[in-house]
Order: C-alpha cells, then structure tokens, then sequence
C-alpha cells in the first residue's frame, strides 16, 4: 500500500513517489475522469454543425444551458478524483460514493479557487511576464489545497504561496519536469488517435466530422490516463512541501526553546 513520505524528498524522489501514487490511484479513479471528459463529448460534436456566422440564438442558448448543467457535474468529479487519490495517499479508503458526495461539497471552492488562480496570472502576464510565472508556481496548489485541506478559495492560495516560499526554484523545475512528462504521455497518446483518424480519412472529408468513437471513447481514455497522472504528481509534490515547511517550523520551534 502506498503512502505519503513523512520527510523530505529529493526531486527524483519525488517524481518517483508521483509515479507510485499514481500506479496506486489509477484504478481508483480513471473512471472518473472518463466520464468527466465524456461530458463534453457532445459539445463537441455539436462544433462542425454551429453556423459559420456564428451560433444562432438558439444555439448560444443551448451551449450556455449545456455549460451550466455540466460544469457542476465536471467539478464534482475532479475534485473526486483530488480526493481519492488524497485518500490513497494517506491510507485511508474512501469509497466512489464517498468521493463523489465530498466532491459535490468542494468543487465550487476548487472551482473559485481556479478562478483566482488564473485571475492572478493573467494580472501578472499582463503586468510583465516574469510575475505571471512567478505567481503560477507560488499558487499552483490551491486548486488541490481547496479539496484536500477543505479551505476557502483565497485561503486555499495563500496556503500555496506559504508552501512555496522558499522552495520557488525547487518547485518550478519540478513543475516543469512534471509538465514535460505529461505533455509527453498525452502526445504519444494523441498520435495513436491521429493513426486512428488516419485510418478513417475519407469519412471524415465527407462528413467534416471526426468519428464519433474518437470523441466518446478514445479522447475520454486518454483523458483517464494523463488526469489522474498530473493530479499524482502535482498532490505528491504538494506534500513534499508540507513536509519541508513542518520540518522548519520544527526546527525554529527547537531553536527558539534552546536560546
């Protein structure tokens, strides 16, 4: 069974802890992000069908309807899969019932979380670039903070940024290492869809269409895949930090009562 490291880690270490979580989590919660990918599967196939002038009225109706319905249910399963793979971490079993229920609790703070998160770094890009991606790195967990520590939204990212302090570089180049992998998996991924569609080039020139198998099955699958894996990573690096920032707290409290 896997579990959390109680101390610091390297970087390798902690890639490497991502991994076995997510080897640990996978079957836990790849049906999750199935079906929260399947969700847009028919706005998809609603695209190649809009008018060219742009969505007529009922249409812009029927997108913002479909938004709305599916949003509540989109953040209800991510913040599932947050908190399941949180579980798994920690040893404690949570149930997909359970999962789902304390999802529904926390996908709006996660939700607001995001938001703000995005808020920021845009500001910062707008500002100058090098803000925006300092700010990235220092709010990066609160999205994950809002689910697993069940704080509010601007509590969630100054969590964050306290984790962070200190650790900025550390946590950038593992950010960056994590991104790398991801966007490596989710490419092999996509050019064995691409093969797919390949195979079935003349259906798709007639019919301006992907197959419908492409949007309902194969692009959800891969979703399963690198989902779970980022949210791994990301959780594990997460509590590496916490680790280190308890560890200091400890120190200074030590140093404090010796002088």
């Amino acid at each position: 069974m896997y579990r959390f490291s109680t101390a610091p880690q390297s970087i390798g270490g902690v890639l490497d802890s991502g991994f076995k979580l997510f080897q640990a989590a996978f079957k836990e919660t790849w049906a999750l992000a199935f079906v929260a990918a399947l969700l847009s599967a028919p706005l998809a196939l609603l695209g190649p069908g809009l008018s060219p002038q742009g969505p007529r009225p009922s249409e812009a109706a029927f997108l913002v309807i479909a938004f709305l319905v599916i949003l509540p249910i989109s953040l209800t399963l991510y913040a599932a899969i947050i908190a399941r793979i949180d579980a798994i971490g920690n040893g404690r079993e949570l149930s997909l019932g359970g999962a789902i229920r304390y999802g529904a609790r926390r996908g709006a703070p996660m939700f607001v979380a995001g938001l703000l998160f995005g808020c920021a770094i845009l500001v910062g890009l707008i500002l100058l670039v090098v803000p925006g991606i300092i700010l990235m790195v220092m709010l990066v967990f609160g999205v994950q903070i809002a689910v697993t520590e069940r704080l509010g939204p601007v509590a969630s990212l100054k969590y964050s940024a306290q984790l962070v302090r200190g650790h900025w570089w550390r946590t950038a180049a593992l950010l960056t290492v994590i991104g790398i992998i991801v966007a490596v998996i989710y490419t092999i991924l996509t050019f064995v869809v691409a093969i797919v569609a390949g195979l079935n080039a003349q259906e798709i020139a007639a019919t301006g269409r992907l197959p419908w198998y492409i949007d309902f099955v194969l692009t959800p699958l891969m979703a399963a895949v690198t989902g779970p894996l980022a949210y791994s990573m990301i959780i594990a690096t997460f509590y590496d930090l916490k680790n280190r920032r308890e560890g200091g707290d400890i120190a200074e409290r030590i140093a404090a009562a010796t002088t």
